[in-house]
């Protein structure tokens, strides 16, 4: 069933999933944010001498995109499992890039996906000593762009 329309949705529907090197792993269980994606464009000013306001081009997409997740270390599936073993591929160099899909509403056919390649530009595991969780946000920066099509 195609998500309804009139229907706002919640973060727990949302599925992200990224390649380990092996397949794509789903992270939703970890995931408490995401944010930067679909991305943006490059905006160029074309304006002219007499032009009476700015006058934008649109130039390649510019994709990076933020996760926060909570630390899990399940083996296989676990955040700090795959985001590790992607951190310590890009250390050694000459990796690819990384496949993810995120779905905002969830898999159902007919509803958004977003997805393309990555690499992981930073990654942090922060923890409040006085807290319950120990939080690990990932940047990520997206090789050529990204698709918006459909489950």
């Amino acid at each position: 069933m195609v998500a309804d329309q009139n229907r706002e949705f919640r973060p727990k529907v949302s599925i992200f999933k990224l390649n380990d090197g092996s397949q794509l792993r789903d992270l939703s269980p970890y995931v408490i944010g995401l944010s930067g994606l679909p991305g943006e464009f490059d905006m160029k000013d074309t304006s002219t001498w007499g032009s009476v306001g700015e006058r934008p081009a649109v130039g390649i997409q510019k994709n990076h995109f933020t996760v926060k997740f909570l630390f899990n270390m399940i083996t296989s599936v676990g955040v700090a499992t795959v985001l590790n073993a992607m951190w310590v591929a890009q250390q050694a160099g000459g990796m690819a890039a990384r496949a993810f899909e995120y779905y905002p509403a969830g898999t159902t056919t007919g509803n958004t996906k977003i997805s393309g390649s990555c690499f992981l530009a930073t990654m942090d595991d922060p923890s409040d000593m006085g807290g319950d969780a120990v939080l690990v946000t990932a940047d990520f920066q997206v090789d050529n762009g990204v698709t918006v099509g459909t489950a």
